[in-house]
C-alpha cells in the first residue's frame, strides 16, 4: 500500500506526508479499514466523503476535505450521515496507537471512502492518496450541498463552483451506483448507474411498452437530480461514454476521487 513517490507533490505537502505517511502507517490503516468498514456500510461511508468535501468553493477558497462534516450532522442535508461516520470513527480510534497515529480524521475519511469503493468491487484508490491533512475545528459554511431535486444545469453549476469539470461532475455522480437507489445491486460498484440513466425506467414516453407497474417501480429509481441528469444534454455524452466503458469510468473515478479528497485540504508542516 506504499504510496508512489510520484503522487506526492513537492513542498509543504511532501513534508507533511513524510511525517505521517509510511509503509507501516499504511499497513496499520489497512488493518483498521478491513476490521471496521463492512460492505453494508460502504455506501454511507462514501456519502460521508462527498459531504465532507462538498462544501468546497473555489471562489472564496474555503470548505473542502477537512473533517468539518463532524460538526455538520444537524443540517437537513446531513440526515443519515451518522451511519457512515460510525465506521470511520472506529477506524480513526483503532489507529490512535501505533504507526498510523499521525493520520488526521480527514485522512481517515478519505481512506475509508476509497476502501468502500474497493470493497464493493470498484477501483483501488487508497494507494493513490496522500496523507497529512489538517482537521477543521468548526463547521464549514451552510447551504452548499447539492439538493436532491437539482436540475442538470444546477448540478453542473454547483460542481463547477467546487472546481470540477463537466466530465468530473458526471463521474462523481456515478457513486450513486451503490446504496440501494435502484442502479443495479446496492453493494456493487459498477457502471449500472449510467446504463440505467440511458434507459430511464421511470419515463413512459421513452418506454411506451412499460406497464403501469413497471413505471411505478421505475419512479423509485434514483433521486430527482439523477433523473434530471439523464435528460441534461451536456451530460448525456459523458453518461453514454461511461455506460459503454466501465474501465474508463473506474479510471476516471479514481482520479477525481483523489482530487475530491484533496480539494480545499490544508496540509501539516513537518
Amino acid at each position: 500500500l506504499a504510496s508512489p513517490a510520484a503522487m506526492v507533490p513537492a513542498g509543504a505537502a511532501t513534508a507533511a506526508a513524510s511525517a505521517v505517511d509510511t509503509p507501516e502507517a499504511r499497513a496499520a490503516l489497512r488493518e483498521a479499514l478491513v476490521a471496521n468498514v463492512v460492505k453494508t456500510k460502504a455506501p454511507a461511508v462514501l456519502r460521508l466523503v462527498f459531504h465532507d468535501a462538498g462544501t468546497r468553493r473555489v471562489a472564496t477558497n474555503d470548505g473542502g476535505a477537512n473533517a468539518s462534516v463532524r460538526f455538520e450532522l444537524g443540517r437537513p442535508e446531513s440526515f443519515g450521515l451518522k451511519r457512515g461516520l460510525g465506521p470511520v470513527t472506529a477506524v480513526y480510534e483503532a489507529t490512535r496507537d501505533g504507526p498510523a497515529s499521525g493520520l488526521s480524521f480527514a485522512d481517515v475519511i478519505a481512506a475509508s471512502g476509497a476502501y468502500a469503493v474497493e470493497l464493493t468491487g470498484g477501483p483501488e484508490i487508497t494507494s493513490r492518496l496522500r496523507f497529512g491533512r489538517k482537521d477543521a475545528s468548526a463547521a464549514d459554511p451552510e447551504n452548499r450541498m447539492p439538493t436532491e431535486s437539482a436540475s442538470g444545469e444546477e448540478t453542473r453549476a454547483l460542481f463547477a463552483a467546487m472546481g470540477y469539470t463537466l466530465e468530473e461532475t458526471v463521474c462523481l455522480a456515478g457513486a450513486h451506483t451503490i446504496g440501494g437507489k435502484g442502479f443495479g445491486e446496492p453493494y456493487v460498484f459498477d457502471n449500472e448507474y449510467y446504463k440505467t440513466l440511458l434507459v430511464r425506467p421511470w419515463d413512459g414516453a421513452k418506454n411506451p411498452g412499460y406497464s403501469k407497474d413497471d413505471l411505478e417501480m421505475g419512479s423509485h429509481v434514483g433521486l430527482t437530480s439523477d433523473k434530471n441528469l439523464a435528460i441534461d444534454k451536456p451530460s448525456l455524452e459523458v453518461i453514454e461514454r461511461y455506460a459503454r466503458d466501465q474501465d474508463l469510468f473506474f479510471t476516471d473515478f479514481a482520479k477525481v476521487y483523489v482530487k475530491m479528497t484533496e480539494s480545499g485540504a490544508t496540509w501539516r508542516d513537518a
